[in-house]
């Protein structure tokens, strides 16, 4: 994390370099750079010039900026750093350059998103593969340990879902402070796609850790047997708290903890 103390906040807001970046002008941004103008001062959203220039997609600016050194990991008043306004742009050619040269993926506060996160919460199927080519962690986790499967799985994002589960580290045991899994809140909302997709993941996972000296007759029928008694259980239990619900009028997940997926907006104006 980089400390905020090192770079001075100017008390009127944006600099020149912050508005040549702003409205796109290279050849300004070279002057100032060559003028040796400070890099990594803040405006009054503690944001550098680096940061408005990818946020409003300004590539030629930003890149004459990390060229001369501009420190492409500074977060923002919100704890984002530049990457997370290339992903949310899904500017690919941006992200590129700033991992060239030494953004952190994982980079971020402790309220917001890393990049990956990111991605997943505003279901940009896309940009989580991209991230996920780039080496960004699978199993990364938010404030409320809520991992990036987790947050597919609660919004539904089905091809988001399958695209995490071919990651061959994938944890899929993974609890958020609630103490639920995945394949938890797929059983709540009732997701019958995205519970088979999670629960057979499991499933294989836990027929990989079986010991290899174990009885191949016994380790053979018991995975089945468990697989089939928790689908049995689990499609059980969505038929009765919906059986339930209607007869009380309440729907049964209400009494578990809800999950809270936060959706920041991302302030895009001048």
């Amino acid at each position: 994390m980089v400390e905020r103390k090192k770079y001075k906040l100017r008390p009127r807001g944006r600099t020149a370099l912050h508005l040549a970046c702003a409205t796109g002008q290279p050849d300004m941004v070279s002057l100032l750079v060559s003028r040796s103008c400070e890099l990594n001062l803040y405006d009054r959203e503690c944001r550098p010039p680096l940061i408005k220039a990818v946020q409003l997609r300004q590539e030629a600016c930003a890149t004459i900026l990390l060229k001369n050194g501009a420190n492409p990991n500074i977060t923002d008043f919100y704890g984002r750093t530049a990457l997370h306004y290339a992903v949310y742009n899904e500017d690919t050619s941006m992200i590129e350059k700033l991992l060239f040269y030494g953004t952190d993926i994982e980079e971020c506060s402790k309220y917001e998103y890393q990049p990956l996160l990111l991605a997943v919460s505003r279901a940009k199927v896309n940009m989580v593969e991209f991230l996920l080519k780039k080496n960004a962690n699978v199993n990364a986790v938010d404030f409320l340990n809520r991992s990036a499967l987790i947050l597919a799985v609660t919004l539904g994002e089905k091809d988001i879902v399958v695209l995490l589960l071919q990651q061959h580290n994938i944890d899929v045991f993974s609890r958020d402070a609630y103490g639920k899994t995945a394949e938890d809140y797929a059983i709540q909302t009732q997701n019958k796609v995205i519970f088979r997709l999670t629960s057979e993941h499991k499933r294989e996972k836990t027929s990989e850790e079986l010991p290899i000296n174990s009885d191949p007759v016994s380790s053979q029928k018991q995975p089945a047997l468990k697989a089939t008694s928790e689908k049995k259980y689990s499609v059980s239990n969505i038929a009765t708290d919906k059986k339930d619900g209607e007869k009380s009028g309440t729907v049964s997940s209400q009494k578990q903890p809800a999950l809270k997926v936060i959706r920041h907006s991302l302030c895009l104006n001048y």
